[in-house]
């Protein structure tokens, strides 16, 4: 829930398409989509225009780390199609077809040959029959990939090869024919009735044929009777009746058969691994209609071979061919297409028209007989796909100069620590650029395109041909120099470069192969190890090689196969190279000595203790973890890095801290969640799924990386009162509510001193002692670390003198470089470098700015995102005042789905058609100069960026808005921040002035404040079109498939960890509701109250306030917090005192919440396989519907609930859901359920939002103590709900629950102060017996919530006046339990607590230490504080409208404006203060009426005044004064 990174993937594709070696083809039932999938993993999606016969590459799919064996269709559901995939080695996958989205994974032992997918009677869905390397067949459900049910075979159980399914007609079940490897037949008869879950369905018929092998078993559509059966040797008919054969036909020399189907009852098609196919007219012995039917056939009547499939051209594949054929129904009859793609990514299609058997006559006549040839009617490639179009993809090398072609880019590594991207090519060089400037150059438009050093490159030469790989040591791990950059080559070498130079520092030459990978060793190897870097050659040989001293320490080359993995036993001091035959080489790293070869299990448990190690000692780095990812398919990388959609595997760690900005306050803890602290906000990452292919570019915008980077630049340049001032930090409020609720009193200080002086005074004599012990010894270890200590502040003041001097002259330089910046001139090309040893002499800054970049990173992100054209002011002002930049072209985004596999769109493809592209807003003379490719361009990417970027998919909506929301809300709160470097850099110029020059006042102040308004608006606006108005610009340009977000991934991003993607997604979420209308969200409502979970069991009960110890949800100061949350934690079973109630207890309805502390909302753990995993799998899905359903419903409660017709009144929605909030608020931390999770503060964070709907059906005093038990440290945890940096999650919870708090009380005021009232007057009665009962008091919640208490008592006062004057005792009680009463011994109320001191019913003696308060029944509640006692008083028939103590406080005077009546009161007391006081009415008087208009308004009632002992003035509001005595 919230816990997953909101990225943004783009690829930069480069002039090459990637190559796509096509292994399965299929084309949809609707004829508008065609699949591929490839022996290099991908899956390709292809737009199909059957009119136009226009064939489109959409997106590439990513994932699969194995060749895709089979595709097929999975239905459509909620207004989409999907479909399901599967790898040779066991991977099966369901995409959104929309968008490419990968909803569900599932990896098994079982690898599909084949699936057929088919609709079965009286189901709702498409099942998946799936036959393989098992002795069954698997029938899935697609949408989930569970196994429903399974066909086994009793006789000869073996492999089923083939399969088919078809309903015979007047029956009520389905028949499913399977051949085995073996050669036989059988056949199972299946309903849905019948079928029993794990229950397997044995065949009902079996025979033995004469097929071995079988590839392809058909039934014919038209008759039923006849049945084709391929396989590479031959086709077969056989009468389906019996099995008998009926004709066999051999297959040519030097071919093989690879499948076939049915043209008509007559004809077959069959096709070969050539790329051929064949038509065949059947014998008479084969038709039906036949009198000859099913009898021997004649020695003339032979199958007649008509037609001849084939390509244009011949070409000579390397792998076989993939077929589909497909009849699609149209008007006047049936269309018959074949489709074929081969491993160059040709993808043809054959339209098939029927020959007559007239016309077959006229052939037949004929001699010589020649066969008639079917031509493709379309061949398409991405190859072909690429090359029309002009200008050809972008590429993130384009700029260089003077290369007509230019070199292939065969490796990249990106380094965020200087911002540069290191390109190696096929021609020994190896580019280094800046990684911003270049992809601002390609994809946006500015001024940076006139700019002489902008994206100017480094050239590396060095090597003799192509560049292997590329390492950046100190990116691995801080120990190695940071200017080393290493590459490995085809020429057998491995150079250490040095980066800010360019100059080769060292050259290897230690192995007889090309280079294939370089790693780094784990940091707990030995020092002259740490200091090694490890390659992998082609020779089968691993070397480990000295940076440091410059030569070979290890070289491991006795292994007879490719090696596959590398791993590391440091505390051994052992190398483990496992080679592909599954052999395992133990090598001594120091000794360079084979220790031993393992085989078989041994070896395979070696290689599992190493990764058993590393879990446990934690060790990090790519270089620590293996290499078994990287040496098969190079794309694996990048595919098991985004696994687990953090992509911690992938990104290098930017060693950039970040400053604890809240100053002394937070001493206690970081209470900032470090885990993005460290994290770059962009990532690139090489995308090369073949080896032969040249490297793409996928760019990942962390969106939570770039808006912690901002936030935390521009609250380091604040004060505290810079940030007291703009609402990001309470501290000094909370701090003076906290000294409040603590003791003030000089005794208690000094007895606190006097113990702090008797346990100093005897830890001297203690250390007294210990000297004379030992003195000898004690004291020269104190000599000596006195020598160290002096030794280390003299070094320390050296350096600080030196820092200080260095950052002057830092500050100087970027002075003049923002002075150059602003000069442009000619740009140069990669000729001047021609020489053997480096570079053009382009030197690379050693201190990189940071900050530079982050802004650059956000000005590409939201120049990217944001929608141009649909408001024309609003776009001046992006590019005039925020500093966005326009477009250059359409980007190829991406999307990251389920367990990181990934959705690229293609360059080719465009959202909207051609036809439905309104006109080119460009000028005309412009347009006239500029040619006409260009012209296309540049309106495709203003349809693009306008309407076509919202008409893709709702997921792509979703993370989009969210990033730009977040992003833009984030530059707004940053005292309206703008991306033109210029007037940023004069921003903060002016923060760090006013900063140190706070009580000077510039002369510029106005301007600046006139200009930041400027800045603030254009953000405020750009948000608001984005967030409202963004549907109906969308339909305004007239686009008929606009997006709309999704709400189910909205609802999860509900407490995003980000507090600027929080609110994001609650602002969109709130407007997407709003938008759908009552129709939609109960559509909404009726999807999602299904998955409510239902409880039988009693609710928690929560915190009370006589709970005796330490409260498990908020860590103490002494103690460390745990960090370690499950970010997406449903809940788990309802606990009835404690216990656990099982999931299988109750009712059968019930849907109880119990969730596995190892798996969130996508996780999916690679190495549980198996039904185990599955089955954990399969609950975490329903988990994460529960909670999703638990939010959703919560929204629409919370916002629309009070509106009858929305479903929520007092009925049961609202009770399930208020009970789910409730669990989840109340539930105590566990291992399944811990105490800090994003799914509790969302239920937090509803109940406070939508109190009223909820509150009929709660115990609200369970739901405040468990409140205010979370919230008892916001003083020291939790910041303002404006802070934007992620917080830990105790802290963020703490401050969830104290907004939470207020919203109840804002909402409710009355229950809120009753029910604290009760607590309190309950907390009283036991503080009263806590020794007797042996209660340490101080831990109970009420005791320890003091502060937050206090806090919301003073809001409400502030806020609802009204609510607090008919509550005024209740009130007084709940502060007074608040005060410390040390405070109101020598100081008076109004000093202590001023707010509640506005009020005329509330009076303070500070002589006799009383407080008097009047109650709305007319009653006086007398405080004697000494006593800690309360007396009521029966005074007035009607509220008390004031109160007032005579100054030497022998009187009490009161009045009640309702009976007109004025009082005067006399405490007496016994004799020397002994017994019990009695307070008396001495005098009263009647006063004059008050009038309507000043009893309606509380700020105008009538006061007393005390002039003298004995005289008070009763002061109306316009003046008017009465005295009277007492």
């Amino acid at each position: 829930m919230g816990s997953l990174n909101l990225v943004v993937p783009l690829v930069m594709w480069g002039r090459e398409s990637p190559t796509h070696d096509i292994s399965c083809v299929l084309l949809t039932q609707d004829v508008q989509t065609v699949i591929t999938g490839s022996r290099d993993g991908q899956i390709c999606v292809w737009d199909f225009e059957p009119p136009k016969l226009k064939l489109t590459p959409r997106c590439l799919l990513v994932g699969h780390t194995a060749s895709v064996t089979c595709l097929a269709p999975g239905g459509d559901a909620r207004g989409t199609t999907f479909l399901v995939s599967s790898s040779e080695n066991g991977e099966m996958c369901t995409w959104d077809l929309r968008d490419g989205r990968c909803v569900e994974v599932l990896r098994s032992a079982n690898i599909h040959s084949s699936m057929k997918a088919y609709h079965m009677l009286n189901v709702e869905n498409i099942r998946l029959f799936c036959v393989g390397n098992y002795p069954e067949i698997l029938v899935y459900d697609p949408h989930t990939l569970d196994i429903l049910f399974s066909l086994a075979t009793r006789i000869h159980p073996d492999w089923i090869s083939a399969l088919h399914i078809l309903r015979p007609p007047k029956r009520n079940d389905e028949v499913v024919l399977g051949v085995t490897t073996g050669g036989w037949v059988k056949v199972w008869t299946v309903s849905e009735r019948e079928v029993r879950p794990r229950e397997p369905i044995f065949e009902h018929e079996s025979k033995m044929i004469r097929s071995l092998n079988a590839l392809c078993l058909v039934c014919c559509s038209y008759n039923q009777r006849t049945v084709l059966i391929v396989s590479q040797d031959d086709w077969q008919i056989y009468d389906a009746g019996d099995f008998s054969q009926l004709c066999r036909v051999l297959v040519p020399p030097g071919e093989r058969w690879m499948g076939g189907d049915f043209l008509s009852a007559d004809r077959v098609l069959v096709w070969n691994d050539m790329g051929h196919g064949y038509i065949y007219k059947l014998p008479t012995n084969c038709i039906v209609e036949s009198r000859a039917f099913h009898n021997k056939q004649a020695d003339n009547d032979n199958p007649v071979k008509y037609g001849i499939i084939q390509p244009s051209t011949e070409e000579k594949l390397v792998n076989a061919p993939s077929w589909q054929f497909l009849t699609i129904p149209v008007n006047n009859g049936a269309e018959k297409l074949l489709l074929r793609g081969d491993c160059e990514g040709q993808v043809m299609l054959w339209r098939l028209a029927d020959v007559s058997d007239s016309q077959l006559l006229q052939i037949q006549q004929v001699q010589p007989f020649k066969a008639l040839i079917f031509t493709p009617t379309l061949n398409q490639s991405m190859m072909k796909a690429w090359a029309a179009m002009t200008p050809p993809p972008i590429g993130v090398l384009d700029q260089l100069e003077g290369e007509k072609h230019p070199p292939r880019i065969t490796a990249s590594l990106f380094l965020p620590l200087q911002g540069r991207l290191a390109c190696g090519r096929d021609d020994g060089s190896i580019i280094l650029v800046p990684a911003t400037e270049t992809i601002m150059l390609h994809l946006l438009h500015g001024k940076h395109h006139h700019y002489h050093n902008w994206a100017q490159p480094m050239v590396l030469r060095g090597h003799q041909g192509r560049v292997n790989c590329l390492l950046y040591p100190h990116g691995e791990s801080p120990r190695y120099d940071m200017s080393h950059l290493v590459s490995g080559g085809i020429d057998f070498s491995i150079n250490v470069w040095d980066m800010y130079t360019g100059n080769l520092v060292h050259r290897f030459v230690v192995q007889a192969g090309q280079i294939l990978q370089l790693l780094v060793p784990p940091p707990t190897c030995t020092p002259r190890i740490q200091n090694c870097i490890c390659s992998v050659s082609e020779d089968h040989s691993v070397a480990l090689l000295s940076i440091k001293e410059r030569k070979l320490v290890l070289l491991a080359s006795k292994h007879l196969y490719p090696v596959s993995t590398v791993k590391w036993r440091p505390e051994h001091d052992f190398l483990i190279v496992a080679t592909q035959d599954g052999s395992v080489y133990v090598w001594q790293m120091e000794t360079g000595h084979l220790d031993r070869v393992l085989q078989g299990v041994t070896a395979e448990e070696v290689l599992g203790a190493c990764d058993e190690h590393l879990a446990s000692t934690g060790a990090g780095g790519s270089g620590s973890g293996g290499s078994d990812v990287g040496l098969a398919n190079p794309a694996v990388h990048l595919f098991r890095g985004l696994r687990h959609r953090n992509l911690a595997a992938i990104r290098h760690a930017a060693q950039r801290g970040i400053q604890q900005v809240l100053g002394e306050q937070n001493n206690h803890q970081d209470i900032h969640d470090s885990s993005k602290m460290r994290t770059c906000p962009l990532m690139i990452q090489g995308l090369r799924t073949n080896k032969q292919d040249a490297n793409s570019h996928v760019l990942f915008f962390d969106i939570e990386a770039l808006i912690v980077q901002l936030l935390s630049d521009e609250y380091t340049l604040m004060s505290p009162g810079t940030l007291e001032a703009n609402d990001l930090i309470m501290s000094s409020q909370y701090h003076r509510m906290n000294v409040l609720t603590h003791p003030a009193s000089p005794e208690a200080a000094k007895k606190i001193a006097e113990f702090f002086g008797k346990v100093k005074d005897k830890a001297g004599e203690m250390e007294k002692k210990m000297k004379e012990k030992d003195k000898h010894d004690i004291l020269g270890r104190a000599r000596d670390r006195a020598v160290i200590m002096e030794k280390k502040l003299r070094e320390r003041d050296q350096q600080g003198l030196l820092s200080r001097v260095k950052e002057s002259a830092e500050s100087v330089q970027n002075l003049i470089q923002n002075k150059v910046e602003q000069s442009g001139f000619r740009p140069t090309t990669l000729n001047s470098s021609k020489d053997g040893s480096g570079s053009g002499r382009v030197q690379i800054p050693r201190h990189f700015d940071v900050t530079a970049q982050t802004l650059q990173i956000g000005q590409m992100l939201m120049s990217l995102l944001h929608s141009w054209g649909l408001d024309p002011s609003l776009d001046h002002t992006c590019e005039h005042t925020l500093g966005l930049l326009r477009p250059r072209v359409p980007v190829s985004y991406g999307l990251i789905s389920k367990s990181g596999y990934m959705s690229l769109l293609m360059p080719t493809w465009h959202p909207v058609r051609e036809d439905d592209m309104p006109a080119i807003n460009l000028p005309p003379d412009l347009a006239a100069e500029l040619p006409p490719e260009m012209v296309a361009l540049e309106h495709r990417t203003q349809v693009f960026t306008g309407r076509g970027h919202w008409e893709v998919s709702p997921a792509l909506t979703t993370h989009h808005l969210l990033a730009l929301v977040s992003v833009a809300n984030t530059l707004q709160d940053m005292n309206a921040a703008t991306l033109i470097p210029e007037e940023e850099r004069r921003r903060k110029i002016h923060i760090q002035s006013s900063k140190s020059n706070q009580n000077s006042v510039s002369n510029h102040e106005d301007e600046f404040s006139k200009q930041q308004s400027v800045i603030k608006q254009g953000w405020s606006t750009l948000t608001a079109l984005h967030t409202v108005l963004l549907p109906d610009c969308v339909v305004a340009t007239g686009a008929t498939k606009y997006q709309p977000p999704m709400v189910e991934i909205l609802a999860r991003r509900w407490q995003d960890r980000c507090q600027e993607v929080r609110e994001a997604a609650q602002a969109l979420l709130k407007t997407e509701l709003t938008r759908m209308g009552p129709e939609g969200r109960q559509k909404l409502v009726e999807t999602w109250s299904p998955h409510l979970p239902t409880h039988t069991e009693p609710l928690p009960t929560g915190p009370t306030p006589y709970t005796n110890h330490e409260p498990p949800n908020t860590p103490r100061p002494d103690q460390p917090s745990s960090k370690n949350t499950v970010g997406n934690s449903p809940v788990h079973t309802a606990t009835n005192g404690g216990n656990v109630v099982s999931g299988n207890s109750g009712t059968n309805n019930e849907r109880p919440m119990e969730p596995h502390p190892h798996l969130d909302e996508d996780h999916y753990d690679e190495e549980m396989d198996g039904e185990t995993c599955r089955e954990l799998v399969a609950q975490s899905e329903g988990r994460k519907k529960q909670a999703t359903a638990i939010i959703l419903l919560g929204v629409i409660g919370a916002y629309h609930g009070q509106d009858s017709a929305e479903g929520f009144g007092l009925g049961n929605l609202a009770m399930q859901t208020s009970k789910a909030l409730a669990y989840l608020v109340l539930a105590t931390g566990s291992s399944k359920l811990p105490a800090h999770t994003p799914l509790r503060r969302a239920a937090i964070d509803l109940i406070g939002r939508g109190f009223p709907v909820w509150e009929p059906y709660l115990d609200v005093a369970k739901i405040l103590l468990a409140l205010l038990d979370l919230s008892a440290e916001t003083d020291r945890l939790a910041p303002s709900m404006k802070y934007g940096l992620p917080l830990i999650p105790e802290a963020d919870s703490c401050r969830t629950a104290s907004n939470a708090l207020t919203l109840i009380a804002e909402a409710k005021p009355p229950a809120f102060i009753t029910t604290m009232a009760r607590e309190v007057a309950r907390f009283n009665a036991l503080q009263q017996n806590a020794q007797s009962l042996q209660l340490n008091i101080h831990n109970t919640v009420l005791h320890r919530a003091k502060t937050e208490i206090l806090r919301v008592m003073e809001y409400l006062i502030v806020h609802k006046r009204c609510h607090i004057m008919d509550l005024m005792v209740e009130v007084m009680d709940i502060v007074l339990h608040c005060v410390d009463p040390g405070h109101l011994k020598s100081r008076g109320l109004n000093e202590v607590f001023p707010s509640i001191c506005g009020f005329p019913q509330v009076s303070h003696c500070p002589h006799t230490r009383r407080i008097a308060t009047g109650a709305k029944n007319g009653s006086i509640a007398m405080y004697e504080l000494r006593a800690s006692k309360c007396q009521m008083i029966p005074a007035h028939g009607t509220a008390v409208t004031a109160l007032s103590f005579s100054p030497d406080g022998k009187y009490l005077t009161s009045y009640s404006m309702g009976e007109n009546r004025l009082s005067f009161w006399q405490t007496s007391s016994g004799m020397f203060g002994l017994g019990a006081s009695q307070t008396k009415c001495t005098k009263t008087f009647s006063t004059a009426p008050v009038p309507d208009i000043v009893r309606m308004n509380p700020q105008r009632l009538p006061k007393l005044v005390w002039i003298s002992n004995k005289t008070v003035v009763h002061m109306m509001a316009d003046g008017t004064e009465h005295r009277f005595n007492a």
